[in-house]
């Protein structure tokens, strides 16, 4: 078996429905990492066990599997505590809930040996097994689009004490942000098409998608890592709502056009235009979700705009 020297980080909370596919994919891996690092934020669930029964099986000489208790932080802490613990000189990271394809690390491990980059993205392709999450799906990443995210990237260790480490305060962004600080440091990064990973788990009620889509939107503002546009879009969603009760005839004609825009068309093009539906009353209840997540997101960056957020960036 290879052993790639690397560390692998995960940040976990409440993943027990998530975690054996993870440890089935790990297992999978043609070439393993030299250390897996584990960093329980604070599961309610059977997290903790799960992670420490695989934990205690799965290490070896070859390769160290370690659990670190972190309760309360948020991912970007967790990374944090992750790099801090990690012996190799090359941090991987991933997400529970996202899976890797068995050649994932190899091929991000050959594509730095061979471009003699620092950051190394790979990329993972979004989906969903159930019919809320694909609607969920093609109207945030699009379904089955495939982008380079960070839970899925290797990068060398020293870049932390070049360009720092995760923002800690928030709940959501900080990769995003991460990213901007190594570009503004002019890092070379590059993108490996082949190192592949999966995310399938969506919220599964509107409940839920409410509420990440309002905690995500607002961490994200506090982020700075969303385009003043997207406040500009986000403001006259809300407008809308507003004329419909004031002059409903206008308001109600713009929240027509609105709905077949953003629930119709923008999911398609997040698509790539292919059919991401496969029964013809998704493509009905898109318009309502699509109303929604874009009530909560907007109720969001509001939010944290006026100081209302419990998310906070880090002084200095």
């Amino acid at each position: 078996m290879t052993i790639i020297p690397v560390s692998l980080v995960i940040p976990v909370r409440n993943e027990a429905e998530t975690l054996t596919e993870l440890f089935e994919a790990l297992v999978a891996l043609s070439a393993k990492p030299a250390e897996i690092i584990f960093v329980d934020t604070g599961s309610t669930d059977s997290s903790l066990l799960l992670l420490e029964k695989w934990a205690i099986l799965e290490s070896s000489e070859r390769t160290c599997c370690q659990v670190l208790n972190l309760s309360g932080g948020y991912p970007g802490a967790a990374r944090n505590r992750g790099v801090v613990a990690a012996t190799q000189d090359w941090i991987v990271f991933l997400d529970s809930g996202i899976v890797p394809s068995p050649d994932w690390l190899i091929k991000l491990w050959e594509s730095q040996v061979a471009e003699g980059s620092d950051a190394v993205f790979g990329v993972c392709s979004f989906v969903s097994d159930t019919s809320l999450g694909r609607m969920i799906c093609a109207l945030s990443s699009g379904y089955r689009k495939v982008l380079p995210v960070l839970p899925a990237s290797l990068f060398r260790r020293s870049l932390f004490d070049k360009v720092g480490f995760f923002e800690e305060g928030l709940r959501s962004g900080e990769d995003l942000l991460w990213k901007k600080m190594l570009v503004d440091a002019r890092v070379p990064m590059s993108v490996c098409n082949s190192a592949c990973v999966e995310y399938r788990h969506f919220p599964s009620s509107l409940k839920q998608a409410f509420q990440k889509w309002f905690i995500y939107e607002q961490s994200a503002t506090i982020a700075g890592v969303k385009s003043k546009a997207r406040t500009v879009v986000l403001l006259l969603v809300l407008a809308m709502y507003a004329l419909i009760l004031f002059l409903p005839h206008l308001g109600l004609a713009l929240f027509s056009s609105y709905l077949l825009a953003r629930g119709f068309l923008d999911p398609l093009r997040r698509s790539n235009w292919t059919v991401w539906w496969t029964k013809w009353w998704q493509i009905i209840g898109m318009l309502p979700l699509a109303a929604l997540l874009d009530f909560a997101a907007a109720l969001g960056r509001v939010t944290a705009l006026l100081g209302l957020s419990s998310f906070r960036l880090r002084a200095g």
